[in-house]
């Protein structure tokens, strides 16, 4: 079920409690509500429990289909011991979150065309890319630059939100010595010389955002810069995506392995 579905049974037990006064009408809604919720939880408990779940694991994955699927159909489902075929009908569900025809395919935030093979899944759970530079080959902006890593700083310092300001700011992995005036505000600067430092060992600063600096060797997609520039689905659900992926083609099909 979604969060849809439930709304519709909370506004159909409200509205049965103003149309019919008596209980028994808003009670029946109650009880199918009941009965919808635990018998999809009890199915995706059971299906996660013949793909390998622990039975607690498996309860909870059941419990969390129940309340939103989304949640268990990109987070948790792609997790289970699926077959082949599962993982490919999932992977053929993919491009209604990530807007490309692959996981591994990365869309221009700008001219909104599909680059294709470019992504890769890291350890842990981060994103990076196959090859560098990556250029969309329609606009020719740089994709694979600071604007959209993790290890980049923008200048403001404060939290990301909608509207924060991408242009500029400082790499936090590569740092070296290098001059106040080009990595404090002016006021700051003018202090430091007044103490006598004229030079800081910090990360290097990024004047463009767009234009990662010679020194650059590691890149990694930033969950919340992507969110900025309306990048779709470049967290936790395209890793799990971007390694089905990398499963479903690097064995044969079940056919082939039959034949």
């Amino acid at each position: 079920m979604s969060f849809l579905v439930h709304l519709a049974f909370f506004a159909g037990w409200v509205g049965s409690r103003i149309a019919f006064p008596s209980s028994w009408v808003s009670s029946s809604v109650g009880i199918a509500w009941f009965i919808l919720f635990l018998s999809t939880a009890l199915y995706f408990a059971v299906f996660s429990w013949k793909r390998r779940a622990s039975p607690l694991q498996g309860l909870g994955y059941g419990i969390v289909a129940a309340i939103h699927y989304p949640e268990f159909l990109w987070k948790l489902k792609p997790r289970l011991d699926l077959s082949w075929e599962e993982k490919k009908q999932l992977l053929a569900l993919s491009p209604a979150i990530t807007h490309v025809s692959r996981p591994s395919s990365l869309l221009c935030p700008f001219c909104k065309i599909e680059i294709k093979h470019v992504l890769v899944a890291l350890s842990g759970e981060g994103i990076g890319v196959r090859r560098r530079p990556v250029f969309c080959p329609r606009c020719q902006t740089r994709l694979d630059c600071c604007r959209f890593c993790v290890f980049f700083e923008p200048r403001s310092g404060h939290l990301l939100g909608w509207g924060e300001d991408l242009t500029s700011g400082r790499c936090t992995l590569i740092k070296k010595h290098q001059s106040v005036d080009e990595i404090c505000s002016s006021s700051v600067a003018q202090k430091l010389k007044e103490m006598g430092w004229h030079t800081l060992y910090a990360g290097l600063a990024i004047p463009d955002s767009f234009s990662p600096p010679e020194e650059c060797r590691t890149f990694q997609f930033d969950e919340r810069k992507t969110l900025l520039e309306r990048l779709p689905c470049m967290g936790k659900e395209r890793v799990l995506l971007l390694r089905l992926e990398e499963a479903i083609y690097s064995q044969p099909s079940s056919s082939s392995r039959s034949g």
